[in-house]
């Protein structure tokens, strides 16, 4: 088994409220598109698994004023980054996406998000 672990400062995500509240679907996509292309870039910077990825499990710890359930759109975000995007995963279904966690973390400046990423596979 092969693991890759690697971290990435994120940027601030919309609230899970704010990204379905009330707005046209192409605001949203707009906004999405743009966070997507940052987190693509964050993500190339620290490079692919050099093996295929069976699974893999994300830590958020941030430091944020908005409730923690609110700050899942940076994991839906990556989510799809690492799909449909870059192609390193193979799908986020239950079977290859295992876990995640959010945690507050008031010792990070305000604002800062952290994803955590662990990747298992084989070569």
């Amino acid at each position: 088994m092969e693991i890759a672990s690697l971290a990435i400062r994120m940027p601030k995500p919309k609230s899970l409220n704010v990204a379905y509240a009330g707005q046209h679907w192409t605001k949203r996509k707009g906004s999405t598109d743009k966070y997507r292309e940052a987190v693509c870039f964050l993500l190339l910077e620290q490079g692919k698994p050099t093996f295929e990825v069976e699974t893999y499990q994300l830590l958020l710890v941030s430091n944020g004023r908005t409730d923690i359930d609110n700050r899942i759109m940076a994991i839906k975000y990556l989510n799809d980054a690492m799909e449909k995007d870059l192609k390193w995963i193979p799908n986020d279904g239950p079977k290859v996406f295992r876990e995640f966690t959010v945690r507050q973390d008031d010792t990070l400046e305000k604002d800062e998000f952290v994803m955590h990423i662990t990747f298992y596979g084989r070569k």
